[in-house]
């Protein structure tokens, strides 16, 4: 592993594939004041469904997961190709990212979980499981606020590097503001 949790233990840490029974979770992650100050995405049903429900029906090519610490659900973590999606892509395109990428999101959800080490316990795991699952891609590619301290030192204690600085042109919420871009490559 490249990043060392603090108090987390690494094999605890599982990745079950996100379903609509998930969706109520979901919103109350959302919800969470240590969450949506940073996903800034409605959490009624609705907008859950409508965010959520094309990926789980496989129409969107974005894969969902539910983090799972000793069998219980903490947070969500998404992957995608980069190609696969147009408009980040177009977003980045003044940042020189290696190709073919995958971008992540994750949440921890549990407030009590934060601040412990486990995001990049996660973050690294998780990048493990996308080299396998996207063998050709060289890089992976994750944007997050200047101001989230915790989310950017994640990233960097699970190997990744920042890329970019600066304001993202996205229709996002979540891209808001002043954003890094962090890159970690394969191998």
């Amino acid at each position: 592993m490249t990043g060392t949790g603090r108090d987390v233990e690494e094999a605890a840490i599982e990745f079950r594939p996100l379903g609509r029974s998930d969706f109520q979770l979901i919103g109350q992650w959302l919800s969470a004041p240590h969450v949506e100050l940073w996903w800034r995405q409605a959490y009624d049903p609705a907008s859950i469904e409508a965010a959520y429900g094309p990926a789980v029906d496989g129409e969107d090519p974005t894969e969902l997961f539910v983090v799972l610490r000793g069998g219980h659900p903490v947070g969500l973590v998404q992957r995608y190709l980069i190609d696969d999606n147009p408009d980040w892509k177009q977003s980045r395109e003044p940042i020189a990212l290696p190709e073919p990428a995958v971008g992540i999101d994750y949440l921890i959800g549990t407030a009590g979980l934060i601040g412990r080490g486990l995001g990049s316990v996660i973050i690294d795991r998780f990048v493990d499981d996308a080299w396998g699952r996207h063998p050709g891609v060289v890089a992976a590619v994750a944007n997050v606020q200047q101001a989230n301290r915790r989310s950017w030192r994640a990233l960097e204690k699970s190997g990744f590097r920042r890329a970019w600085a600066g304001v993202l042109v996205s229709n996002d919420p979540s891209d808001d503001g002043p954003a890094y871009v962090y890159v970690r490559m394969r191998g």
